[in-house]
């Protein structure tokens, strides 16, 4: 017989919401009410690849973006960036990620799926 295996909160938001975020950011809290999920996610502390030295700035304001339903509850990502400061020149900088399908607050992936099963 196999032993059960415990999952955290994290270990579960894994489960539902897409893989590659948890390579670039880490959970900070999530919150349920009757008709929504809040999923709330800040970037790693990963200082930036550069010949200058970077340090951490700070972080962006959220930005939310819809993902795809768990359990008839709608999905929102609040997703801060880390800002970063170049030390060398002053610029302050931050990486740009591609979550949200163009022009809109959802997802590639729920964009896609809306897609595919309007065609049908």
């Amino acid at each position: 017989m196999q032993a059960k295996t415990m999952f955290s909160q994290d270990d579960l938001l894994r489960l539902f919401l897409p893989t590659w975020l948890f390579d670039y950011f880490e959970l900070e809290k999530f919150t349920q009410e009757a008709d929504r999920i809040d999923v709330y996610l800040g970037e790693q502390k990963q200082i930036p690849t550069s010949r200058d030295p970077h340090i951490s700035h700070g972080f962006t304001d959220y930005s939310i973006i819809q993902d795809f339903p768990i359990k008839g509850k709608a999905v929102y990502l609040h997703l801060r960036r880390r800002k970063w400061l170049n030390q060398s020149t002053g610029e302050i900088i931050t990486r740009k990620f591609e979550v949200a399908y163009e022009g809109t607050r959802l997802t590639k992936d729920f964009v896609a799926f809306l897609k595919a099963t309007n065609r049908k």
